[in-house]
């Protein structure tokens, strides 16, 4: 069941992460910098997760 359910929020942060990405880069912004933020976006995203995700002791 956890295994699912980690592959669900996987899913779930990769689709957001694209959504994101897609955003940013409709912006009128230079691409380098887009992705930059993208990429910070991402990880702090991922870290989020991984702090909801990680036991308590």
């Amino acid at each position: 069941m956890k295994i699912a359910a980690n592959l669900r929020r996987a899913i779930e942060l990769t689709e957001l992460g694209l959504a994101l990405r897609r955003s940013v880069l409709q912006q009128d912004k230079p691409q380098d910098d887009a992705m930059v933020q993208v990429m910070r976006e991402i990880r702090r995203t991922k870290e989020q997760a991984w702090q909801q995700n990680s036991p308590e002791f």
